[in-house]
């Protein structure tokens, strides 16, 4: 008797898993949708990184529109925390060229006064560029963090 109660248990353990394993699959979708989509640009080594909605507000991403500054010649002006550099130490800030979309685009910085950043050249005034969450970009565009 106590042999079948647990062949009972058993089968019960196995059969009783059974629909728990179906399961899976559903949660595995849910997981494979990306946060972020790199999109080749043709004839360049950069990537569009575009994100979903839930992402961007997860990132909690803010822009700043870049600055001209008066009488310095054509200088722009940046906020430092808009300002990322690539592993191999060259300076980017990222523009946002649609919704949800940022290219990271080439500066050349002059300095760095006061929590901003004097640029020789970049993105046109009044361009918007990332200000909160670029280097978060820049990790997403370089792997970094993923498994």
């Amino acid at each position: 008797m106590r042999r079948q109660r647990t062949i009972a248990a058993a089968v019960l353990v196995v059969l009783g898993g059974a629909p728990l394993a179906g399961c899976g699959p559903e949660t595995a979708k849910a997981q494979d949708v990306r946060p972020a989509t790199l999109v080749p640009i043709p004839g360049s080594p950069l990537h569009r990184v575009v994100l979903t909605p839930e992402a961007v507000g997860r990132l909690a991403i803010a822009t700043t529109p870049v600055l001209g500054v008066a009488g310095s010649g054509g200088m722009l002006q940046i906020p430092e925390t808009a300002l990322v550099y690539d592993p191999e130490g060259r300076p980017w800030t990222y523009t946002v060229p649609a919704p949800r979309t940022y290219l990271r685009v080439a500066v050349v910085v002059d300095r760095t006064l006061d929590g901003q950043v004097l640029l020789r050249s970049g993105p046109s005034a009044g361009t918007p560029v990332v200000d909160v969450a670029a280097p978060e970009l820049l990790g997403t565009e370089y792997g970094v963090g993923e498994e």
